[in-house]
């Protein structure tokens, strides 16, 4: 399970790396963008980092808000990109509810990837790889024999996140360009960015456990916050490409 880029923002902003963030209505929007220099400092991969945050009441209240906004940043990183055909992957475990969002969120998005070319639609594919422990294969490996028999143009991958702060716990959408390791705890995966297949990566989550002294913690609540979430990033998704 990734770590929350949340958790050294504040580092970016201590050091006065350039951020862009605004607030709307139930949410405050932020862009970090990571060069050569922060990259060394915070051991994260140098690209741009978008973040969303809410409280508890405005997911409820202000979702459709978030879902713009959430738009607004794919569209912004989908600009220039030829992404009529797009692999959306679901990376996680559906039998453990904290870590089952890719899963969840993929559900909810339209697959057109397999109707006939007479239909003027973007060709959506989706795969949930589960994890090692389910398939015996590692989730970098089912999804390099996807990518090869798909030649997706863009790769959409959407998971859940670890968070060392209580504060960004269940509060965050996370989207990057930077890439991901599926399966993290398994040592022979391999990251999937722009380099792997030669394609754009664009990654999107939420934190949904909290990691302290070695221990994960999650909150009686999971289940109700992963139903939403994943509802927003669906619905973005299949406004974008089917609107």
């Amino acid at each position: 399970m990734k770590k929350a880029f949340m958790d050294v923002s504040k580092v970016l902003k201590d050091n006065l790396f350039k951020i862009d963030e605004k607030k709307c209505r139930g949410c405050v929007i932020s862009h970090f963008n990571v060069d050569y220099k922060s990259e060394k400092l915070i051991k994260k991969v140098r690209g741009d980092y978008y973040t969303i945050t809410f409280d508890y009441i405005d997911l409820h209240k202000k979702s459709k808000v978030i879902k713009k906004e959430l738009m607004k940043i794919l569209n912004s990183l989908f600009k220039d990109l030829k992404t009529n055909d797009p692999l959306i992957i679901g990376l996680g475990n559906s039998s453990v509810l904290c870590d089952s969002l890719g899963v969840k969120t993929t559900n909810k998005v339209m697959a057109t990837n397999h109707f006939t070319d007479f239909l003027n639609l973007p060709k959506v594919a989706l795969f949930n790889p589960e994890v090692t422990e389910k398939t015996g294969i590692s989730s970098y490996n089912l999804i390099e024999m996807v990518v090869k028999n798909l030649s997706p143009s863009l790769i959409i991958i959407i998971d859940s996140l670890a968070t060392t702060n209580p504060m960004y716990l269940n509060n965050c959408i996370e989207v990057n360009n930077t890439g991901i390791i599926p399966g993290s705890a398994i040592k022979d995966n391999k990251k999937i960015d722009a380099n792997t297949f030669n394609i754009p990566i664009i990654a999107i989550g939420v934190p949904l456990v909290l990691e302290q002294d070695k221990f994960m913690y999650t909150t009686p609540n999971v289940g109700e916050i992963i139903d939403i979430t994943s509802t927003i990033i669906s619905d973005a998704l299949n406004d974008l490409f089917f609107e």
